[in-house]
């Protein structure tokens, strides 16, 4: 498959142009990103304590990927394939505290290590059974009872969850708890990396989210650059305190850390000018998430949308040929950029 001209970023922020327009508007990228950044990418998968039995099936990255996998709750949490090793079928499509894994098309059986238990009609099958009919292994991270798994070679990125253990080392994890009513799932008209650059910078908070800007300060707003990762922060505008850590996680995950509690964003791909956006809300416990106030996420989220679907309609324009990074905002944009670059090649 051709690609469009090779994708570079200068090292150098003050030398480099913004990411070429060709990324958001080609056929070939999007499935480039797909084969070379989001089959290694780590995605959320669900929250140990929500998870009420022994076998869940889920897909990783429905609608894009659609692997089909196995959750395992048993002695431990792992990830197993949910394709039988025989013909094919799909092991699971609900979920059981079984102890057993049985195909229903012939019969099969494994443990819930994936290990195959029993063959109906290969007993003078020669060199059977191999690790070969065993359901694989998917790589898992269980991280504060978040689980995240992947689909091979994963990227690695412990030291942005070293980060988050060290720097907010009092923060009581095992106190957030799920809160359905203010998660929500949106999908927008958009490249999926144009919701991420939006993320990436304060620099539009003063012309945006004028509700925030009245709450943060943002001359002592911070961007450091971690190993796959972007942190910002700044403090509150009443006091010292700091307002939110804000994790991004390459390519498409966002943790928002709050003295209310966490919230996470997960961007999905779906096509080149469609993204799903999961709005995942884990107040701690006796807290709630601030709703319907100017500065509220639920408020934000929809004045960062719109702001994204505008610059949608931009970046097709044949009057934008990629504009200029600001050194002093949009240094986290400049390394999404850069990680970009290196893994499409």
């Amino acid at each position: 498959m051709n690609y469009p001209s090779k994708l570079t970023v200068n090292q150098n922020i003050a030398d480099s142009k913004l990411l070429s327009p060709d990324y958001y508007t080609s056929d070939q990228y999007f499935s480039k990103s797909i084969d070379k950044i989001f089959l290694k990418s780590w995605q959320y998968v669900n929250h140990a304590n929500l998870v009420n039995h022994k076998v869940s099936p889920f897909y990783f990255m429905k609608d894009l990927i659609d692997e089909p996998y196995l959750l395992i709750k048993d002695k431990e949490c792992t990830v197993l394939s949910n394709v039988c090793t025989h013909r094919a079928n799909l092991l699971c499509v609900s979920c059981s505290d079984n102890e057993l894994i049985q195909c229903k098309y012939h019969g099969r059986t494994f443990n819930l290590s994936g290990k195959l238990n029993t063959a109906p009609g290969f007993e003078k099958a020669k060199n059977f059974p191999t690790k070969n009919d065993n359901l694989n292994t998917v790589p898992l991270k269980l991280w504060n009872n978040f689980i995240f798994c992947s689909v091979k070679s994963p990227i690695n990125i412990d030291s942005i969850f070293d980060d988050i253990n060290k720097r907010l080392k009092n923060y009581l994890f095992n106190d957030l708890v799920y809160d359905k009513s203010n998660s929500k799932t949106y999908e927008i008209n958009a490249h999926w990396a144009l919701y991420c650059e939006n993320y990436l910078e304060g620099f539009h908070v003063p012309f945006l989210h004028k509700g925030l800007n009245n709450d943060i300060d943002l001359n002592n707003y911070t961007t450091e650059l971690l190993d796959h990762g972007v942190l910002q922060y700044t403090n509150e505008k009443s006091d010292n305190n700091i307002y939110a850590y804000y994790y991004w996680i390459f390519p498409n995950l966002m943790l928002n850390f709050y003295n209310w509690g966490l919230s996470m964003n997960i961007i999905e791909p779906l096509d080149k000018n469609k993204t799903r956006i999961k709005f995942l809300s884990f107040p701690f416990k006796g807290n709630t998430q601030p709703t319907n106030n100017p500065s509220s996420l639920d408020r934000i989220e929809l004045e960062d949308q719109e702001i994204v679907l505008n610059v949608q309609k931009g970046v097709t324009s044949n009057n934008y040929n990629g504009g200029r990074y600001s050194p002093k905002h949009e240094k986290g944009i400049h390394y999404f950029h850069q990680l970009l670059c290196r893994y499409l090649g």
